[in-house]
């Protein structure tokens, strides 16, 4: 077969090979996306467990309270 040197080669065939797809940002490191998901939970715990245990106490729910509330149980089910 005639190849044509006159022009220069492809950038992929210069480089030996062909790009493959693009890497995860973070590497796709499973222990960190274990980590980081296990302190967005823990944190969804904390936030809801506060108003809670005011309330067990008989304080009554104010506007700030049920709206913390509902920020943790829409973090822990989503």
């Amino acid at each position: 077969l005639y190849a044509d040197r006159s022009l220069p080669p492809p950038p992929a065939a210069m480089e030996g090979g062909t790009e493959g797809p693009p890497k995860p940002l973070f590497g796709g490191c499973w222990s960190c996306r274990l980590l980081s998901g296990t302190g967005l939970l823990l944190a969804a715990f904390w936030i809801y467990q506060g108003p809670r245990m005011r309330m067990k106490l008989g304080v009554p729910p104010s506007m700030g309270t049920i709206a913390q509330i509902t920020f943790a149980i829409s973090e822990r089910g989503g």
